[in-house]
């Protein structure tokens, strides 16, 4: 019979061929449910701080994605403000050359663009940044191309003047001018000088009045011995009646070098130097050139 007081319980497999009765006081199966009850409950709680804890182990590998992401892209930031650092002494050191090749040392009026005081406010990467980084790099390409087609300008220019006869090349007196006239052997031809005679004394030094490059040095009938310069630019110099060249041809010669002496080699009443000034294809009067020229640069 069952204990009075107790309460039992009852197991049996399904064959029937086992039975097990297990007897507790009431305040004994209190406390086991209040022991089960506690073991569930801690085991919620540790199940709940588990997935918890995957959580937080997620956040914490998401945020150092996020924390390597930001630090390349802070490298990235520093990279493009270098570039740009860069990019703006080029542009800085280009300035300087272009005030020197046009002859003045005035800022360059009406350039815009970047600068080293927008650089000190990227130092902190912020929202958009990297955005203006690269505006401003494009702005600074843009810039850079801008000043390079002024420096081949100027530099085409500085050749050009390089280029340019600045003198007549002989000291002497003019006694034949460009155009139409008697011939000196004949007066009863007229015919068109193409360029200006300079008497000077026999064996005078004369001298390139432009850089450029001997296309011919020789002789040549009418000419007698004769240095042809092509100053490119549609430039070209001839000097006749020399005594002897002092220049070969392809040789490059600069402005002021000695390129022969006075002589009356050639169809020469004296000694003189017969010179012509050709621009594209065509004579043009040295003399009055010359006088434009001083004009100009005056």
């Amino acid at each position: 019979m069952p204990k009075k007081g107790f309460y039992t319980f009852i197991f049996a497999s399904h064959s029937g061929s086992k039975i097990w009765r297990m007897s507790f006081t009431l305040p004994v199966l209190l406390a086991l449910g209040a022991a089960a009850l506690t073991v569930l409950i801690a085991g919620g709680k540790a199940a709940h701080d588990y997935v918890r804890m995957l959580g937080l182990l997620a956040d914490y590998h998401r945020l150092l994605s996020e924390n390597d992401a930001f630090r390349a892209e802070n490298q990235n930031y520093r990279v493009q403000t270098s570039q740009l650092g860069e990019k703006i002494d080029f542009l800085e050191a280009t300035a300087r050359q272009l005030s020197v090749l046009s002859g003045t040392d005035r800022e360059l009026g009406g350039v815009g663009g970047f600068s080293r005081e927008n650089l000190i406010k990227l130092r902190t990467p912020s929202s958009g940044t990297l955005e203006a980084v690269e505006k401003y790099n494009k702005t600074g390409s843009e810039l850079e191309k801008r000043y390079r087609d002024l420096k081949d300008f100027y530099s085409q220019r500085t050749l050009l003047l390089a280029a340019t006869p600045a003198f007549l090349p002989v000291r002497g007196y003019i006694t034949g001018g460009t155009g139409p006239r008697e011939d000196p052997f004949n007066s009863s031809n007229i015919d068109y000088h193409t360029g200006v005679d300079i008497s000077a004394p026999y064996g005078s030094r004369i001298i390139a009045p432009a850089d450029g490059t001997v296309i011919f040095a020789g002789r040549r009938a009418g000419y007698g011995n004769i240095v042809v310069i092509d100053h490119k630019f549609g430039i070209m110099t001839r000097y006749g009646h020399l005594w002897k060249c002092n220049v070969e041809t392809g040789q490059h010669v600069s402005r002021n070098d000695l390129i022969g002496y006075i002589g009356t080699t050639g169809r020469t009443t004296g000694p003189h130097l017969h010179f012509e000034l050709w621009m594209h294809d065509r004579p043009v009067n040295p003399i009055a050139y010359l006088r434009s020229l001083n004009r100009k640069t005056g």
